[in-house]
């Protein structure tokens, strides 16, 4: 038996090593920044030395681009390096960058990592991505093939901002002409423009378009941020409107009220409440 067993183990220990493997994000921030996610726990003895390949890997991704802050997080309770990047490109009219990936693959092969899923995502802005067969922005770095060369152009169009920034403006507007105006013809369609605003923000990505001022460089920082939350104020302002309506329509079904004989008409000034 015990001869069975040093066989066996003799047999396992011949066996070819399996096969190590990563995954990587690389995503390009509407800022002219981005950020690589390296997740390689698990296959590193230490977070710090997957912090330091992260580093590296970013390093080779973005070069010129100065030193990135490294950071350990957490996805789903699995951990990962965030390395940040704070100018990969130049913001403008029409960015464009080349993000040659062969550097990175060379640092994750001689950490072991044969081959390393990699996921590049944009700012929700119109591009093109080249080589992208699938068009799903995936690719492998595997070792001994080479790496792509990928070339990102991006258009923003800072339009689409002022476009979904009417919303919020126009639900304002039917707010203020709802809960002001004394007279019901129209009190009740500028409710319904509010809501009508509310209800289209989402479809017409009223927080994404943000984005295209930032690519194009119009805006950085705070101003940015809060740029990209301005047009979502359309949502609450339809509340109140929505509110309004129904209590318009609860009235309309339950109809005039009924008097007592002492009591005088009410005289017709054609307010609503």
């Amino acid at each position: 038996m015990i001869l069975l067993v040093f066989a066996v183990l003799a047999g396992c220990g011949g066996a070819p090593p399996r096969e190590q493997r990563a995954r990587m994000e690389v995503a390009l921030l509407a800022d002219g920044g981005a950020q690589v996610d390296l997740y390689a726990a698990g296959r590193l003895r230490s977070d710090t030395e997957v912090r330091a390949l992260a580093g590296r890997v970013a390093a080779a991704l973005f070069p010129g681009a100065g030193a990135a802050r490294v950071r350990t997080r957490k996805d789903r309770g699995a951990p990962f390096a965030r390395a940040e990047i704070g100018r990969a490109y130049r913001t403008g009219r029409r960015p464009f960058l080349r993000i040659d990936t062969s550097g990175a693959a060379r640092e994750l092969a001689a950490r072991g990592f044969d081959d390393t899923a990699m996921q590049l995502r944009l700012p929700p802005v119109s591009a093109t991505v080249r080589p992208d067969i699938s068009d799903n922005h995936r690719w492998h770095l595997r070792k001994g093939v080479p790496a792509p060369l990928i070339q990102v152009g991006m258009r923003p169009e800072p339009g689409r901002w002022y476009g979904v920034m009417a919303l919020p403006v126009l639900g304002a507007l039917g707010v203020a002409l709802a809960f002001f105006v004394r007279r019901r013809a129209l009190a009740a369609p500028a409710a319904g423009l509010a809501v009508a605003a509310a209800l289209l923000a989402l479809p017409l990505g009223a927080g994404r378009r943000g984005a295209d001022l930032g690519v194009a460089g119009l805006l950085g920082g705070t101003a940015l941020d809060v740029a990209s939350v301005a047009p979502l104020t359309a949502l609450p302002l339809g509340m109140p409107a929505a509110m309004l309506l129904g209590a318009m329509a609860v009235r309309g079904l339950r109809g005039p009220a009924v008097r007592h004989e002492h009591e005088a008409p009410p005289r017709d000034t054609g307010a609503f409440w």
